[in-house]
């Protein structure tokens, strides 16, 4: 299917089913109802630093909120209601949906907002959904950043079918056929389908990691005698567009190591001898399918939009009230309202929203301009995303980046290919921002940090470094490669996934005692990797039991029971609760679920009496201490993290006022600059600490 030639700037309309006029009409109609349950949150931190502000599923995609393709994906496929699974920023997704058109009277759907403030995966927030018990009848399970033109009537069909003759026939996932190297799918991730060929059941699930070359995969025997054609199959475009059963919410919560939905939900449903489901795949020739899961596949399907694959879902659609763009030759769109220069250049694959103005000499070529920009004299602008109002002054040049809300670029400034300036960012004048740099304001509770170097003497902003990012294992570079906004073709990667060490103060830990002997340095090498698998386990069985919300005896026997098969120090046992802990204590900051201080204390009033197993004398209390600093100087309002938390355990007698005093005035509790500056609320609450101690002491 090619793209579209253009037309007017009609509004997008979709019209009710007529109600039924009988009782058993109605019933009918009940039970052939379809829900829709969208996820707003990716779980992931891929858009991070502009996600820190505003919900993935409302960053704008050619100028339109990503929620609002995926609304629209659901009206045209019949969905009667919807269900919005909210988790960080639930404010703003709430107040877009309640001023948007769909929860109008004549809305397609009813929608409904569900709060799932405490979810970290898909499957808490199905756990969520069970618990509510808000299925009742098949649903469509998306994320909020699709982009789909699919026509969803014989895939629905073809679903209730299989579900009428076999209930066990849970899912049907959606696969959208491409070339393995398509823009639209995403450089970080890869998978083999092993699909029966006359049905389209999906045998066997696996994902791959292309850099590993990975040559063969094992099937189970038996799927040979049940299944004599097989495809195997990786030229599947997944954008997790799945109509689900009732049954597989219940199935989350019947097996809580279940969080993804491929990797874990779906592997695992196709390796159980017990659970007898079956699963199978529709796959997509002819239509559109896309999910926005990284900065590559935003600029990919922005191109896309933009050149009209998805249509009927373009600019000149206007799926919102206000918007009036209108199609003009060479893939342009413009709005009402806009002021071009005489002498400035508007070339093809361009989109301009309403207020903007450009100044003489300018050239735009394929990039989306925002409402009521400002931009100046001889700019050169090519292949960017600039969003609202945002000012770009005279000589400046932006290539590949993305411009958020507010910004403002100096004159004769450089944006690199591959960089984001975050909102109302302020680049000074001459400044060069380098490629895949991320810069932001966003610090939270009115804190405020300029990295000059960054951006300029009289700039605003500073580099933001991810701490989940920080901690992936060696695939962390690839990566970044694979799904930046521009990548690296020689380092693709299939993995989807962030996997996190147990500690970044791994290089500040103590050093384990050896014998001396004449062991090869293989056998170091080997006691090391040892260390650090169960550095990585430790820290998973806690963030399980977080997770799971397992009892706290439970917890501490599974940590005891690796310690001792692993011949583990203790010293690692609380780097790796540390990193669990203060981990989940930062998601809950950065997702502005809760602050810094009730953060705090909602995780370590619950797991904090962990340490009373692991700390026994004032060394371990320095040493705890020592690793606590060093963690936080990972975390966005780390210092405000360490201050509560010392207090926090003070309060619970975890830690003593000697031990404080003590680790304080510790050389290595001052060893760098990161280490000087989490601890800088630290003194004052120390100032607190004695002086409280000597008003108790006179009286």
């Amino acid at each position: 299917m090619g793209p579209k030639k253009g037309g007017q700037g009609n509004k997008a309309k979709v019209s009710k089913q007529p109600s039924q006029q009988n009782t058993t009409q109605d019933e009918t109609n009940q039970d052939e109802r379809l829900q829709a349950i969208v996820l707003s949150d990716s779980y992931q931190t891929r858009f991070q630093p502009l996600t820190l502000e505003t919900p993935r599923c409302l960053l704008p995609l050619c100028n339109t909120a990503l929620l609002e393709y995926t609304f629209e994906f659901l009206a045209l496929a019949g969905v009667s209601e919807v269900i919005v699974v909210c988790c960080a920023h639930a404010d703003q997704i709430q107040e877009y949906i309640a001023h948007s058109r769909w929860s109008n009277p004549s809305s397609p759907f009813t929608i409904e907002t569900v709060l799932s403030p405490e979810s970290v995966s898909v499957g808490d927030a199905m756990r969520d959904l069970d618990a509510k018990g808000l299925i009742t009848s098949d649903f469509l399970l998306v994320s909020g950043d699709i982009v789909c033109n699919v026509p969803f009537d014989k895939v629905l069909a073809a679903h209730r079918e299989r579900r009428a003759k076999d209930k066990n026939a849970i899912m049907t996932m959606v696969l959208r056929e491409a070339s393995p190297l398509h823009r639209t799918r995403a450089r970080a991730e890869s998978a083999i389908f092993v699909l029966d060929e006359q049905t389209n059941q999906c045998v066997h699930y696996e994902e791959i990691k292309t850099r590993k070359h990975m040559q063969q995969i094992s099937l189970d025997p038996e799927i040979f005698n049940k299944h004599t054609d097989l495809a195997i199959r990786n030229d599947f475009i997944d954008c997790h567009i799945d109509i689900c059963s009732p049954d597989v919410p219940a199935l989350f919560t019947e097996n809580f190591d279940y969080n993804h939905i491929r990797k874990d939900f779906v592997h695992g449903i196709l390796t159980s001898d017990l659970l007898g489901k079956t699963i199978f795949a529709h796959i997509v020739t002819d239509n559109y399918a896309a999910r926005v899961r990284s900065l590559q596949t935003y600029d990919a399907v922005s191109k896309d939009v933009i050149s009209r694959w998805t249509y009927p879902i373009t600019p000149d659609s206007n799926l919102l009230a206000d918007q009036t763009f209108q199609y003009q030759r060479g893939h342009i769109y413009k709005e009402e309202d806009i002021v071009l220069a005489r002498s400035c250049r508007i070339n093809s694959c361009t989109v301009i929203g309403a207020g903007t103005a450009v100044d003489d000499g300018t050239v735009i070529t394929g990039s989306v301009i925002g409402r009521r920009c400002k931009i100046g004299k001889n700019v050169s602008i090519t292949g960017a995303y600039i969003w609202d109002d945002v000012t770009i002054e005279d000589d400046a040049i932006i290539e590949s980046a993305i411009i958020a809300n507010g910004a403002v670029i100096g004159a004769s400034s450089r944006v690199a290919p591959g960089a984001i300036v975050s909102y109302n960012v302020k680049i000074d004048r001459n400044v060069v921002v380098d490629g895949n740099k991320r810069l932001t304001r966003y610090l939270g509770d009115g804190l405020k940090k300029v990295d000059k170097d960054a951006v300029g003497e009289h700039g605003d902003g500073y580099v933001y470094e991810d701490d989940s990012e920080a901690e992936e294992d060696d695939d962390y570079e690839e990566i970044v490669n694979s799904s930046g906004l521009v990548y690296n073709m020689a380092s693709l990667n299939a993995s989807d996934t962030s996997f996190s060490t147990a500690s970044a103060d791994q290089m500040h830990r103590k050093p384990r005692r050896r014998r001396v002997s004449t062991a090869s340095s293989n056998t170091m090498a080997s006691e090391d990797s040892d260390e650090d698998s169960f550095l990585r386990e430790a820290q998973a069985s806690v963030e399980r039991a977080i997770a799971e919300n397992h009892d706290l005896d439970i917890a501490a026997l599974e940590l005891g029971t690796l310690r001792m098969a692993k011949n583990a120090h203790f010293h690692d046992v609380r780097a790796a609760t540390i990193a669990a802990l203060i981990g989940r204590i930062s998601h809950l900051v950065n997702s502005n679920t809760l602050k810094a201080r009730a953060a705090v204390e909602s995780v370590l009033n619950q797991w904090g009496p962990l340490f009373r197993r692991q700390v026994f004398d004032q060394a371990d209390q320095i040493d705890f201490l020592l690793l606590v600093q060093r963690d936080c100087t990972r975390r966005m309002q780390g210092s405000s993290i360490l201050l509560h938390a010392i207090n926090c355990l003070y309060d619970q007698d975890i830690l003593e006022e000697d031990a404080i005093l003590t680790w304080w005035q510790d050389p290595q509790s001052k060893e760098d600059a990161d280490m000087v500056k989490v601890g800088e609320l630290v003194p004052r609450w120390l100032e607190w600490l004695t002086t409280a101690e000597e008003e108790s002491d006179s009286e």
